[in-house]
């Protein structure tokens, strides 16, 4: 009687008609924020705790102290340096233990990357005087890291490389600068900037992994410069659209393209300002532009010699 009971039990389970959700289809998951969700129905699969072990609550903490388990962020371009140890300064404040704590410190941090963390901070330095935005100098840190780590250079060269690093940074980005204008930033000069720019780019070339970064940017042109170099010189919008405009037309003419694209936009520039006897002199565009005087000239020449094309 019992294996009659069995079988028609057997039987029943194998009519059950088997439903299955939207949930129940894993091309429906959705992973976000720690939690697995369903796309279709928006339902709550399950949780998954990624995140760090936070133990301490802020304000709203009993505790006087922060207990938390977590250290801090690991820097990936100074990995070895991140995961060490730290010594408290928590019921330790004799004279020894504040050597022992400061041998420490000293030891904790390979030569190398201390080497290395200097230069990150001269380059932080250095290009937060200028106004040069923090996206520009990460990218500079993480270049200097590629050719640091590819080839060691000393000197004058290692001083290029650094410039050029910044150099290279904002061409990424698509904020070009003049090498003569990283060059006055650093104070470097511009044969130094050029040997550096050379050098990093022979260094990448040995680096087959990260070649990339620096083949697939944008070609440099005039106005890359043009609005950068007007705002400083405190022109108006209508202006810079001026300007822009001849700049245009000298390129479709084919009139200072043997120049190099900074030269190109002050010779633009230094034209426009002629033409409209703004009080502007040619020295001030050339601080502004660190073009020199005489290149300035020379393109404002060629461009003079078409005025009635490029004027309307």
């Amino acid at each position: 009687m019992d294996d009659f009971f069995s079988s028609l039990d057997e039987i029943s389970e194998m009519n059950k008609e088997i439903i299955k959700t939207c949930c129940d289809d894993t091309d429906n998951h959705l992973l976000g924020e720690g939690m697995v969700i369903c796309k279709c129905c928006n339902n709550t699969i399950s949780n998954i705790i990624d995140s760090a072990e936070w133990r301490f609550y802020g304000a709203s903490d009993s505790k006087s102290s922060d207990p938390t388990r977590c250290g801090m962020p690991v820097n990936l371009l100074l990995p070895q340096s991140s995961v060490g140890s730290f010594i408290s300064t928590r019921g330790s404040r004799g004279y020894s233990m504040n050597k022992v704590r400061k041998y420490q410190q000293w030891g904790g941090m390979p030569y190398a990357e201390r080497t290395l963390l200097k230069v990150f901070q001269e380059i932080s330095r250095v290009c937060k005087q200028a106004g040069i935005p923090e996206m520009i100098i990460k990218e500079a840190h993480v270049l200097y890291k590629i050719v640091s780590t590819t080839k060691i250079t000393r000197g004058s060269n290692r001083k290029g490389i650094i410039a050029a690093c910044v150099y290279f940074s904002c061409k990424i980005n698509n904020v070009p600068r003049s090498t003569n204008e990283v060059a006055s930033i650093f104070s470097l000069s511009g044969t130094i900037m050029t040997k550096g720019c050379k050098k990093f780019q022979e260094i990448m070339q040995l680096n087959k992994v990260d070649i990339n970064r620096i083949h697939n940017t944008n070609t440099i042109n005039m106005d890359d410069f043009i609005d950068r170099f007007c705002s400083k010189l405190e022109l108006s919008e209508e202006d810079i659209s001026n300007i822009k405009h001849i700049s245009y037309l000298s390129q479709v003419y084919n009139l200072i393209n043997d120049n190099t694209p900074p030269s190109m936009a002050a010779g633009c520039i230094y034209l426009y300002i002629k033409e409209v006897e703004y009080d502007i002199h040619k020295k001030t565009i050339s601080d502004v532009c660190k073009i020199s005087e005489v290149t300035i000239n020379k393109c404002y020449k060629k461009l003079e010699n078409h005025k009635d094309k490029l004027i309307i």
